[in-house]
């Protein structure tokens, strides 16, 4: 016998729930980086769930640590933090979102139909399609006040840059005639 004690079975719940809990968290804030633009109520509210979660984790952890040496299942959650951050961090969930939909928001940039109806193209929500000179505005759910959205415009964007004043839109280069924009409110 190795003289280590096993764990016990709350804790073993416990640590295996607040992992399932930190993975569900950390699903949500790389689904907020899913748009080009980060949707903010989402990361906040996320964070501050992760930073609750975090607290008992260290709790849990210590105890796993100290009492039952069970080092490999207290890691489950920082490791998956740490994961969630490296993706963030290398805009991961962003460039997998665009990839997956850059096909479907072509075949609608084409046609560029005006619509105020809520549609999934792709992965993205989208809650406005406006045409515009030269291309095609897709309005997708985030942002905190300003609107934000992805834009076609094969003939390039007609202001690079954060918008000036309201009303205005700043786009900024994304993959070849895509471009992020941020509608001022």
């Amino acid at each position: 016998m190795s003289g280590r004690a096993r764990p016990a079975s709350w804790w073993t719940v416990l640590s295996v729930l607040t992992a399932v809990l930190v993975a569900l968290v950390c699903g949500v804030i790389l689904g907020a980086f899913m748009p080009p633009v980060v949707f903010f109520p989402y990361v906040a509210l996320a964070s501050s769930v992760l930073v609750v979660l975090g607290a008992v984790w260290v709790g849990l952890g210590l105890i796993g640590w100290f009492r039952y040496r069970a080092l490999r299942a207290s890691a489950v959650a920082p490791v998956l933090v740490v994961l969630t951050v490296v993706l963030v961090a290398l805009s991961v969930p962003s460039r997998v979102a665009f990839a997956v939909s850059r096909n479907a928001l072509a075949a609608e940039a084409r046609r560029c139909p005006q619509s105020w109806t809520d549609q999934r193209i792709g992965v993205y929500r989208i809650w406005q399609i406006r045409p515009v000179e030269g291309g095609c505005l897709f309005f997708i759910e985030g942002g905190l006040i300003d609107s934000i959205g992805l834009a076609y415009l094969p003939d390039g964007a007609p202001h690079l840059g954060d918008p000036r004043r309201d009303g205005e839109i700043g786009y900024r280069p994304y993959s070849g005639p895509w471009y992020r924009f941020v509608q001022r409110f």
